[in-house]
């Protein structure tokens, strides 16, 4: 089979997931789902990237199930399954978005995350190649208003699952139906043998907070304001003198012969997350004690809210289920062709 997704004027699916259901009986069934979109300004993705993504999904199906052809392509869509999880990656919003939706039977929740979880890293990945300068951000949709099939669907945020934890809470309000859900049905389409291995919101390292993010927060702490430097007052605050006695003089700035240094901020955030009790918690926390508002709340919006634990007892399965049986090394070939 040859699909050409660009020539593709379908609209949709022949039968709708409800009527799927509808038609095939009362099994209960597990749903979850994310969007991707631009962090700073939503715009659409260019034109392409769409059909990009959905060849390298067709050529992954392929390379896992050469003699299943269970595709299936549309203007604005993909669907392909694994094992009895299947996903929906489509183009939405006017293109300012990727959403991918997932369904499995509930004996089968944890496949269900180790699906998303894999066509999300394929979209990183192919945003990563593709755009390498554009940030984007996961909006976690509603497990319960997907299982009904309720559109619009309420998307939880970042901050959303930040101040909630603050609260110590462990479940978000959907404002939009009038109930609340709980972080595992949201995160994991509540397994929680994949929840309680995994680190949330304020609790994940800082060494996860993406290359671009860092990029951004040095662009805002690296200029002195008008009380001072505050990467410098940051460095403090966090135990790194050493670095303030370093860069105290320059702050960054070019040197006489016209090199420009390295960001003090930049150093500072290398440095610090090196430690093992360096979280995002943490550093939100002393970027507002420091009255910079704007850092905080922008890291706020692109921190990542959930990361699974390399460290558990059942993780080389893990990896070997959520890779389809490959290695990361052959889904990267994949992306990157």
């Amino acid at each position: 089979m040859l699909d050409i997704p660009a020539l593709v004027r379908t609209n949709g699916l022949r039968r709708s997931w409800t009527e799927e259901e509808e038609e095939d009986g009362e099994e209960a069934l597990a749903y979850g789902g994310v969007r991707v979109v631009p962090a700073e300004h939503l715009t659409p993705f260019p034109c392409g990237l769409f059909h990009k993504l959905q060849v390298n999904l067709c050529r992954w199906s392929h390379q896992q199930k050469p003699e299943d052809d269970d595709v299936r392509l549309w203007a604005n869509g993909v669907r392909l399954s694994q094992g009895r999880a299947e996903v929906l990656v489509l183009l939405v919003n006017h293109g300012q978005g990727v959403e991918l939706r997932v369904r499995g039977p509930d004996s089968e929740r944890a496949s269900c995350y180790m699906l998303l979880d894999l066509i999300s890293s394929m979209v990183d990945g192919l945003l990563a190649t593709t755009l390498p300068g554009l940030m984007t951000v996961k909006h976690y949709l509603s497990p319960q208003q997907l299982r009904e099939h309720h559109e619009p669907i309420m998307v939880y945020q970042p901050r959303d699952f930040f101040r909630a934890q603050t609260q110590r809470e462990t479940s978000l309000a959907n404002t939009m139906a009038g109930y609340k859900e709980s972080f595992s049905s949201i995160l994991t389409f509540g397994c929680t043998e994949v929840y309680q291995q995994a680190s949330l919101g304020a609790d994940i390292h800082a060494s996860d907070i993406s290359l671009l993010a860092r990029r951004k927060l040095c662009r805002l702490l690296d200029p002195p304001d008008a009380m001072g430097k505050d990467w410098c007052l940051l460095a403090m605050n966090l135990g790194l003198t050493e670095l303030v006695a370093k860069f105290s003089t320059t702050n960054g700035t070019p040197g006489e012969e016209g090199a420009s240094l390295p960001s003090p901020m930049a150093l500072l955030l290398r440095e610090w997350s090196g430690r093992p009790d360096s979280t995002v918690g943490i550093l939100l926390a002393k970027l507002r004690e420091l009255g910079r508002r704007d850092a905080a709340d922008f890291l706020l919006k692109v921190s990542p809210v959930f990361r699974v634990s390399p460290e558990g007892a059942s993780q080389e399965s893990y990896r070997t289920i959520c890779n389809g049986g490959t290695s990361h090394n052959s889904i990267s070939s994949v992306i990157s062709r």
